[in-house]
């Protein structure tokens, strides 16, 4: 599996690879299965819990979970200096200047991007990028009739964490038979060219006898 011309597509690089390499691809790849196994068990159960249960939403789950979660936290930390007790051990949540920094920078890149890319498409400068963007606007407009848009983010995070480990996992397979349909869709064509000449020589031959 590690030539390139047992991938798929004949890519040059793993699927590992393409996904970033990092932790995200592990877990997008099975590589970590536990943590997988978690967020993929996470996704299907708050989907069940938001569309079986009637009039229970994200927002309304989030601030039940946080009311219980701040009332424990509130209750044992009254609890331990009435009893002289530890408090609850609650992390040092601070984020750090360098990562508001990074994070910045991040997100201004991205919208300067953005906006540099709606300028050359609005003043005709990009005639792929107008095409690409419109094409993608155009396919968000078909699934948004479809589905909402809820649906729409569980449904690509379940396909997210399964199509790419089964394609990593029988990628060599999936190859080959687009390798031998290829070959056999190209032995077809050319088939059909000889035998179109062929014809064409016969049809050329019947009318030079009359």
């Amino acid at each position: 599996m590690d030539s390139p011309s047992c991938r798929l597509f004949g890519a040059q690089r793993s699927p590992h690879d393409l996904l970033g390499g990092g932790a995200v691809a592990d877990v997008v790849l099975w590589r970590k299965k536990e943590v997988a196994t978690g967020t993929l068990a996470a996704v299907v159960a708050s989907w069940a819990l938001f569309y079986c249960v009637p009039g229970y939403t994200l927002l309304s789950f989030l601030a039940q979970v946080l009311m219980i979660l701040l009332t424990v936290l509130f209750v044992w930390a009254k609890a331990a200096q009435l009893l002289n007790r530890a408090p609850p051990p609650i992390p040092l949540m601070k984020i750090s200047d360098e990562s508001m920094s990074e994070a910045a920078e991040m997100v201004g890149s991205f919208i300067n991007k953005v906006l540099k890319d709606f300028e050359n498409i609005a003043l005709g400068k990009d005639n792929s990028l107008f095409y690409k963007v419109a094409f993608v606007l155009l396919l968000a407009s078909i699934v948004g009739r479809l589905t909402d848009l809820i649906t729409l983010v569980y449904t690509s995070a379940i396909i997210a964490l399964t199509v790419p480990a089964l394609l990593e996992k029988s990628e060599e397979h999936i190859a080959r038979f687009f390798k031998k349909t290829s070959i056999y869709v190209q032995a077809f064509g050319r088939a059909c060219k000889e035998y179109k000449c062929k014809m064409t020589n016969m049809i050329s031959e019947t009318k030079k006898l009359r």
